[in-house]
């Protein structure tokens, strides 16, 4: 099968023309490194399901500068349809049920209703009769609340805040303990404008690292200091907390465990 006909070769070439390695593909793109193999090797039996794997191709051509709607014209001349854009069946319409039974339903609901009805008159006419015989003429007795007679007083109890010693006397109340401060999380901003190869070790965190495209912008947070290495170090534009820093070194200029911000925050 030529190059232009087969995607796993296409994607391969366009890998190797721009000097990436499978890892640095797999860390841009987010792509696990098995699953790149899979789309070079044209092992559609090892891939995710066909709307998953398009995403997989847009990310991997983003990362090589190769023609994603060419590689998906490839995809597609496998024969693996989307499931997402597959027409579902008709599901056959249930039988009708005949008139007679339908008819035979609402009378049967009428009778119910009537049969109802009915008993609830009958329950009505035979308790009006006894709350009559209920209203005599009888004396009526009313209840005469016992009076009540203070007793002595509850001492009051101190409040939390104040106790009260052997003596009697009151300390002072307890100030509440100071609350911890909590660490300032900061941000470092990164956005490439060259293709640049970046490696950043935020504090007590695993450090990461990845090829950047022209355009992408990544986003790195630390309670105290970046280390920071760039394969090409005009290449990136940096913000701090929002403020942008000045350009590590120039283009083309390789710059090691630079640490942001310099100071100790």
């Amino acid at each position: 099968m030529s190059l232009e006909s087969d995607l796993g070769s296409y994607l391969r070439r366009h890998r190797e023309r721009s000097g990436l390695s499978v890892d640095a593909v797999a860390t841009g793109s987010r792509i696990v490194p098995r699953l790149v193999d899979a789309l070079e090797a044209g092992r559609h039996d090892l891939l995710p399901a066909p709307v998953y794997v398009r995403g997989f191709i847009r990310a991997y051509c983003q990362q090589v500068g190769a023609d994603p709607e060419r590689a998906l014209q490839l995809y597609d001349a496998n024969g693996i349809p989307d499931p997402a854009l597959a027409i579902p069946p008709r599901r056959a319409a249930p039988p009708r049920e005949p008139g007679g039974g339908r008819w035979r339903r609402v009378a049967a609901g009428s009778l119910l209703v009537a049969v109802l009805g009915a008993a609830l008159v009958v329950l009505l006419t035979r308790r009006q009769p006894d709350a009559a015989a209920g209203r005599g003429s009888g004396p009526r007795m009313t209840a005469v609340r016992a009076p009540t007679t203070p007793g002595p007083a509850a001492p009051a109890s101190p409040s939390p805040a104040e106790t009260t010693d052997s003596a009697g006397t009151a300390s002072p109340p307890v100030p509440p303990a100071p609350a911890t401060p909590v660490p300032v999380e900061r941000i470092l901003l990164m956005r490439a404008v060259e293709t640049t190869w970046v490696r950043v070790t935020p504090d007590g965190a695993r450090p990461t690292e990845e090829t950047l495209p022209p355009g992408a912008v990544r986003e790195w947070r630390s309670p105290g200091r970046f280390h920071v290495t760039v394969g090409n170090a005009g290449g990136v534009e940096i913000e701090l907390d929002g403020r942008a820093l000045p350009a590590l070194g120039g283009h083309g200029q390789v710059v090691r465990d630079a640490t942001i911000p310099s100071e100790r925050p």
